[in-house]
Order: C-alpha cells, then structure tokens, then sequence
C-alpha cells in the first residue's frame, strides 16, 4: 500500500505539523463560522507552497470535485479538502434533493484530505482517504456508509455519515497515509491577538498606499 505523498511530506516535517497545529488556534482570532474553514484551507496551501516550495493551484468556483491540486516530483495531485475539529459528516455534495438514489449513483473523482485538530488536547491529525479505500468502505457500509438529510433539515445535497468517516480514519491509519503532533499552545493568546490586529492593519495600509 503506497503511502500518499501528502502524508510523506508531513511525517518528514513534523514541525510544521506542529505550526499548522499552533496557527489553526490563531485563526478564530476573526471569528469562528462560516469563514474559518475557508482560512483553514487557504493557510494549508501555502504552507505547501512556501514551507514545501511546491506548485499549488487553487479549482476555480465552479469546481465541486476537488479543492487544490499540488505539484510533487513532477506529478499533480488534486485533493479535495476536508477541516474539522470533530470527526463529523462529509459532505459530498451541495445541489439537487437528496436521496438514497442520487447517493448510490455518485462518483468520488479525487482523494480526501481529512484535517482534524482536538483544540483541547491540542492535537493535530491529517488523513488521506484514497479512492480505494473509500470504495471499500462504501461496499463493506452500504446505505450505512451516507447522511441523507431529513426533510425537516437543508433538503439539498448529502454526505458521507459520521460512522463512515471514523472507519475511514482508522482504515486510513492502518494504510500509514495518516499522520498527526501534539502541539504546544500559544503563551499568550491575548497578546498575540493584539499584535495580530496590528499588523493585519499595517500591512493592509501598505499594500493600499504602495501597490
């Protein structure tokens, strides 16, 4: 079982595991939902870019399959990106009435990058769940493996269910495409916001006043 390369990064560079751990607690500095899971992923892909100079392309609005795509050794690799602080539904899809039918008849096109972080016990994990796994897991659930909304509820779009995305975790450990660091907390958070306040300013004013 070949190890994604996502993940081979990660298990080399722990440390920067760690930062994503300590700057993931930064981030609600602006506020919690909606907004914090788009920061999420935007500082995700440029710790690929600037920590692992690698080429990242972000997909384009329209595009619901996949959320980047990451030059490694040549190859492209498209993701679709997934961030949480409680293992949770997936959601897989966003349009239409949701059904057992619509369900069955979906196509994964690209693996998911399975981010989660126990703010708590500050802990860090990221997953990649392959195409092949999620195959199997679908098979071996059944219906079991989907969240299909109830009427009373968002009537549109359904998703992978909770009890599937544990066992997707824990096959995904087995195949050693997970990886996952304590990290230490931020000393002083109300310090840090105030400086984080103060720059966010400062370099808004340049880029206003020079660019």
């Amino acid at each position: 079982m070949s190890i994604d390369p996502i993940i081979d990064l990660f298990k080399r560079r722990l440390d920067l595991l760690e930062l994503l751990g300590r700057v993931w607690e930064l981030l609600y500095i602006e506020g919690r939902a909606p907004d914090v899971g788009k920061r999420r992923e935007n500082f995700i892909k440029l710790l690929l870019k600037y920590e692992f100079n690698l080429e990242v392309e972000s997909a384009p609005d329209t595009e619901r399959s996949w959320d980047f795509k990451v030059n490694i050794g040549g190859y492209w690799y498209a993701y679709s990106l997934k961030t949480t602080e409680k293992p949770t539904i997936i959601k897989v899809a966003w349009d239409g009435f949701p059904s057992w039918e619509r369900a069955e008849l979906f196509t994964f096109k690209y693996p998911i990058l399975y981010v989660t972080a126990d703010r708590s016990n500050r802990r860090i994990d990221i997953y990649v769940f392959t195409l092949q796994l999620i195959d199997r897991v679908r098979k071996d659930k059944g219906r079991e493996f989907w969240w299909i909304p109830s009427s009373s509820t968002n009537p549109r779009g359904f998703g992978i269910s909770a009890n599937a995305v544990y066992k997707l975790m824990e096959e995904a450990e087995k195949e050693g495409n997970h990886v996952c660091k304590k990290y230490r907390p931020i000393r002083n958070f109300a310090e840090a916001v105030e400086k984080y306040w103060r720059e966010w300013y400062d370099l808004l004013k340049k880029l206003a006043l020079y660019y």
